[in-house]
């Protein structure tokens, strides 16, 4: 008898856990399997991408009113008040001395009004720490409940008390690092007997044939044409990224540096950017729902970030046998040999200056990176799969 799965997740827009699931999804054995996929948000530029086999359920009422005004007729006022509330809290919860998480303060307000799941499943899965677990531990019934964690979760900001409430009800907690492990287990002691490491799925062969779909018009020859892919989020540290590319201005270096994502920090960047009069060698894409073609065909690959719960996409750089140039984050180490297959530099920007001037101004050096790239086995983690057949186990 097929074994019945919930996977919870905010949405299946582009990002690294949407992604990793989404490549887990496509791995799954679904004659032993009927999977239902809840989110909280309605599309997704990764939907399309899901497998046939894979039920997706609505969207709860309250957050599919929320993101889309939708008139409920009889549940329009039932819904508009918790929404005037949460909005109030959310205000007050900043001037807070200890201010929650916000989606700590979201679910408090909410709580009551978001009806469980009618379904009973064998196993349902929370595949991102917030949101997705606290419905997962408060609203689902299963005989067996497992909660992913995906970032450095004792830098967060959720209140780790509060978060106790529900990851108490959670049998197993996935780790996608040692260093999130590590992370997980020096908040509380109690979490010890119950984390384990996940990587985040990774299939080589889907990256490398989405790098072929589409041809890149945007770079030119005769320039460096420097990548890098991630949210326009203050972690993603682009603001030193920008003085990374006013260093190589001054000296005179042919580039142009291209950005992959979107995300609130676009008009802050935007600022940066005109202030630096760096229009002509920074440009903004946005949000592309295939970026492999861009890192397939870029001369550097760089990240700039304070923290990654992994570092997904320094990994696909490195299955595209790319130069890449990466901050020390917290688990760069496990995914970069330093001179070998990657530089890891510090954070600041003279350090990423240098690794990106290393490349660039040493052929040799490079020529012997590429080298040993292509001397690697692609970076694999599907069989990973094994590992989640193993934690889904009754």
């Amino acid at each position: 008898m097929k074994r019945k799965l919930l996977f919870v997740i905010d949405s299946l827009n582009i990002g690294g856990a949407e992604k990793s699931l989404v490549s887990l999804l496509n791995l799954l054995d679904y004659k032993k399997f009927d999977v239902d996929l809840l989110m909280f948000s309605t599309g997704g530029d990764l939907v399309p991408y899901l497998p046939q086999q894979v039920n997706i359920l609505p969207v709860p009422n309250y957050f599919c009113y929320v993101t889309k005004g939708r008139n409920y007729k009889n549940e329009k006022i039932k819904l508009l008040y918790p929404k005037i509330k949460t909005s109030f809290l959310l205000r007050m919860n900043n001037y807070k001395k200890m201010p929650l998480h916000t989606e700590q303060v979201v679910f408090k307000s909410i709580y009551k009004i978001i009806s469980p799941l009618t379904n009973i499943y064998d196993v349902a899965i929370a595949y991102s720490q917030g949101m997705p677990t606290y419905f997962v531990a408060n609203k689902v019934t299963a005989y067996k409940k497992i909660a992913w964690i995906n970032t450095d979760y004792e830098k967060t900001k959720y209140n780790k008390d509060l978060d106790y409430e529900s990851y108490k009800k959670i049998d197993s907690i996935v780790a996608v690092s040692q260093n999130t492990k590590d992370s997980i287990t020096n908040v509380k002691s109690e979490y010890l007997n119950k984390v384990q490491i996940i990587l985040d799925v990774v299939n080589p062969k889907m990256i490398e044939r989405m790098a072929e779909e589409i041809q890149v018009n945007e770079f030119s020859e005769g320039q460096i044409n420097i990548l890098t892919v991630g949210r326009l989020v203050p972690v993603k540290s682009y603001d030193l990224a920008i003085e990374v590319a006013k260093l190589l201005k001054n000296s005179n270096y042919k580039f142009k540096w291209f950005f992959i994502g979107e995300g609130p920090e676009r008009k802050t960047l935007e600022k940066l950017i005109s202030s630096y009069d760096l229009n002509e060698h920074i440009v903004l894409l946005g949000k592309k729902l295939n970026p492999y073609p861009y890192m397939k065909n870029c001369d550097i690959y760089v990240q700039t970030s304070i923290k990654e719960g992994f570092g997904l996409t320094v990994c696909e750089a490195k299955i595209l046998k790319k130069p890449i140039v990466c901050t020390n984050f917290p688990t760069a180490s496990e995914i970069i040999s330093h001179n070998k297959d990657g530089l890891i530099v510090q954070y600041d920007a003279e350090s990423i200056y240098n690794g990106i001037k290393k490349f660039i101004d040493d052929f040799n050096y490079k020529q012997k990176m590429l080298s040993n790239l292509k001397l690697e086995l692609p970076y694999n983690s599907v069989d990973q799969i094994k590992n989640f057949h193993n934690i889904v186990e009754l």
